[in-house]
């Protein structure tokens, strides 16, 4: 599977180990307690105030949000525009929930980074930072320190990895059914040696162990827990078999054998590839005072048919017309899906469409090609 960034990702992201530096999780007895009445509490560690970054370089954002109940999701805004969401692993959601956030500031000018916890319905005041961003490295006047917890990107590293968005379970296997092996804190870079054919649980190497991470939100699929970097498209597909509960059973009671038959030949048929969805914001608007906004949209692509598809490439159509990458995908089963996602970039109001287009080189011989697209059509409101 190819995963990367156009304005389009694949949801991933990779960098390497050595090239991590962390800091030990918050001592949850060290925080005050929250009465069970109050609302979440958001405390941005990194960036700071003031800080300097450079025009399509990542920025990454460190926080803690605390809950007497517990925290459901966190939400990065850019100048007053959602960029990023992340939510719990855990439905019920953490009383002390850490995360890391990452931005890509598109034009040069200071920018707002406001983040804000909910429990359920309730939101936290909002924390706030001031950034700086200029349009080439050589016009930073400050240095900043590097912050702990900050991952420094390698662009020559080639090894896929994991960088967890917030804490992940470590699983024997690619369901939360199977076993809990460790904990990922937030800002965790892991290889990945693996991956289930969807994508949506990958296998990486902790340590000493080796396990399994859910790389999307199950409920909301164009959310990712983690980000990727470095060079994926060499990860195997492994096959592991969900974990089954034994129960007693009575003895048999004996009838009658049936009547020998000769069971029907089944000839599989052509697989058929079909775009089954595209979930997205169908009415953008850009602020006042901004120049662009983005939006993340998911493409499920099924196979409808029969058979297996083999690799192929995927395409997008943005709006305006021109032509993204949406990577290769090693192979569908008969009856599987697979969720890609790209991020469009809007600049100027009007009306447009996205399309998505799997097989776009027509490798795959299947039942019919005409149902080999999908479009959603997208508002633009604003300057």
């Amino acid at each position: 599977m190819r995963w990367f960034r156009h304005i389009l990702t694949i949801s991933v992201l990779l960098l390497s180990a050595c090239n991590l530096t962390t800091q030990p999780p918050t001592v949850e007895s060290q925080l005050p307690t929250l009465p069970p009445s109050a609302k979440p509490v958001v405390t941005i560690n990194a960036p700071q105030n003031g800080d300097e970054f450079v025009v399509g370089k990542e920025i990454f954002v460190t926080a803690n949000a605390r809950d007497s109940v517990g925290v459901t999701r966190v939400q990065l805004l850019a100048n007053k525009q959602i960029v990023k969401t992340v939510s719990s692993e855990s439905p019920s959601g953490q009383t002390n929930f850490d995360v890391l956030l990452d931005y890509t500031p598109r034009a040069e000018g200071t920018v707002s980074l406001e983040l804000i916890a909910y429990r359920g319905a309730i939101a936290s005041d909002p924390a706030v930072v001031q950034v700086n961003v200029r349009n080439t490295q050589a016009q930073v006047t400050a240095t900043v320190p590097q912050q702990p917890n900050i991952p420094v990107i390698d662009p020559n590293d080639p090894t896929c990895r994991i960088l967890t968005r917030v804490a992940l379970n470590l699983r024997t296997g690619p369901a939360t059914s199977f076993d809990r092996l460790s904990t990922l804190p937030a800002g965790t870079a892991a290889p990945v040696v693996g991956r289930i054919a969807n994508n949506q649980w990958l296998q990486v190497r902790f340590g000493t162990l080796v396990g399994w991470v859910s790389a999307q939100n199950p409920n909301n699929p164009s959310e990712a827990y983690v980000g990727l970097y470095g060079n994926c498209f060499s990860v195997p597909v492994i096959n592991v078999a969900t974990p089954t509960v034994t129960t007693p059973t009575l003895p048999p009671t004996w009838t009658p054998p049936p009547t020998a038959t000769r069971a029907p030949t089944v000839t599989p048929g052509l697989p058929d590839l079909v775009v089954t969805a595209i979930t997205g914001e169908t009415a953008v608007t850009i602020p006042p005072g901004a120049t662009e906004v983005t939006r993340t949209y998911a493409a499920t692509i099924s196979n409808l048919g029969g058979s297996p598809t083999g690799a192929f490439k995927n395409r997008a159509i943005l709006p305006g017309g021109a032509p993204a990458d949406l990577g290769v995908v090693s192979n569908l089963n008969a009856g599987e899906s697979i969720i890609l996602t790209i991020n469009v970039t809007f600049t100027a109001a009007g009306s447009y469409t996205l399309q998505v287009i799997p097989d776009s080189d027509n490798q795959v011989t299947e039942v019919s090609k005409v149902n080999n697209n999908g479009t959603i059509p997208i508002t633009v409101t604003g300057p």
